[in-house]
């Protein structure tokens, strides 16, 4: 088979899969997208009974008592706010307000974003009660949230900015302004993502000695820099957000070209660049596996090579399980990238960084080889040298080709039982 033509394969199967995924969910939103019931508004206006439809331009809901009389409104940021995405995905986030148009409180009902994110955004009081008490008419005027003393949350920064922006772009809407307009905002982050990405190329593209020499620092450099301080690193969690939803070109277009070029460069150069070069927890497993002598280090063994090799097939079979039939389980948890953001990290994605770690020790970057599920995806597109022969990851490709046609075909109710 020629290079080209099995190159092309490689990526129409990820990009077949993608749009199944895409495509899925697009059809669950229109089928079903998670009516406001009488019962959620009542946790915020104590009272409600009854939601009667107001046809009317702010397209919402009276909010009836058991009498039948108005004590309030609600409306939800979906689907006006739809293109307001924050690191993952959008937020649909309900708002209810008195019979006075006065806002009692805000509510996140379903988001696309990393669940941790959210459930940071959700636990902060300062920033849910920060609307109380507000009128539509004041919300749909906030352009500059630090003014208005409605901050972001630490850790969850781009989850939050998006949930204020979607509130302020809905009651806009609802009162007939243009509402918030998206546009791309390239920021110091950004430049700094894309520095990472730069520098890791040419590490990986030039190989002057001199040059070579100063890896160590880069290496140091991403743990920190990128890792621990952007917390911007390639995970399942992060692609499958993206591809339910839409790439967040406005909000994080540096992003957005760092995984995109995560991708193709080594599609065309044959160079693993990101696994290799630029990975956070890549270069800390480096750092890590030098602490023991090398006599301590062990080849792992054939059979063990062999079932290390079946865990991130399996763990991307998780994935499409969850996005697909919509399972309450946090994707950042089967990886350890979502460690590094220190504020946000859940106990089960600090286990996996650990424990990754700790095998690292004795079998070097066994996480690497034998574990990561997006670094599999990465490798699947690389281009390598020498004889092009339809190999096993190709076959494993078609394998979750057809997996997903399976989930995207077969109705719900008899995949869930």
């Amino acid at each position: 088979m020629k290079l080209s033509l099995l190159q092309l394969y490689r990526l129409f199967v990820l990009l077949a899969i993608a749009w199944l995924v895409r495509s899925h969910h697009e059809r669950l939103r229109v089928e079903g997208d998670w009516p406001v019931t009488a019962g959620e508004v009542a946790e915020l206006l104590p009272g409600a009974k009854r939601l009667r439809v107001d046809s009317g331009p702010r397209g919402g809901h009276f909010v009836l008592d058991a009498s039948g009389q108005k004590i309030g409104y609600v409306v939800r940021t979906m689907p006006h706010s739809r293109e307001i995405v924050g690191y993952s995905g959008p937020s649909d986030l309900l708002v209810v307000s008195d019979a006075a148009d006065k806002v009692v409180g805000i509510a996140i009902r379903h988001s696309y974003d990393t669940p941790s994110h959210v459930d940071d955004v959700k636990l902060d009081l300062v920033f849910m009660e920060s609307w109380n008490g507000r009128g539509w008419d004041e919300i749909a005027a906030i352009k500059d949230f630090n003014e208005a003393e409605i901050y972001a949350v630490s850790g969850a920064t781009r989850t939050s900015e998006a949930a204020r922006e979607s509130i302020t772009h809905r009651l806009a809407v609802a009162k007939g302004k243009e509402g918030v307009k998206r546009s791309i905002r390239f920021g110091w982050k950004d430049v700094l993502l894309l520095g990472f990405l730069i520098v890791g190329c040419l590490f990986a593209l030039w190989k002057n000695k001199r040059f070579q020499e100063l890896r160590w620092i880069y290496s140091v450099a991403t743990i920190g820099g990128l890792g621990f301080f952007l917390g911007d690193l390639i995970a399942q969690s992060l692609l499958v957000g993206w591809i339910e939803t839409r790439l967040p070109w406005e909000a994080t277009p540096g992003l957005v070209l760092f995984v995109v070029a995560a991708f193709l460069v080594p599609w065309f150069t044959k160079q693993p660049v990101y696994c290799q070069f630029i990975c956070s927890h890549g270069n800390l497993q480096r750092w890590t596996m030098k602490a023991l002598p090398a006599k301590w280090k062990k080849p792992l063994p054939g059979d063990g090579k062999w079932i290390g090799r079946l865990v991130p097939v399996m763990l991307l079979l998780v994935v499409l399980g969850v996005s697909f039939l919509q399972l309450d389980f946090d994707l950042a948890g089967i990886e350890p990238f979502d460690a590094y953001v220190v504020k946000s990290a859940g106990i089960t994605t600090i286990l996996v960084a650990l424990i990754g770690l700790a095998i690292s020790l004795f079998f070097p970057m066994a996480y690497c080889k034998f574990g990561c599920p997006t670094g599999w995806l990465l490798e699947f597109v690389r281009r390598r040298g020498g004889k092009q022969s339809f190999e096993d990851r190709d076959w494993i490709g078609l394998i979750l080709l057809v997996v997903a046609l399976a989930l995207y075909f077969v109705p719900q109710h008899l995949l869930l039982g």
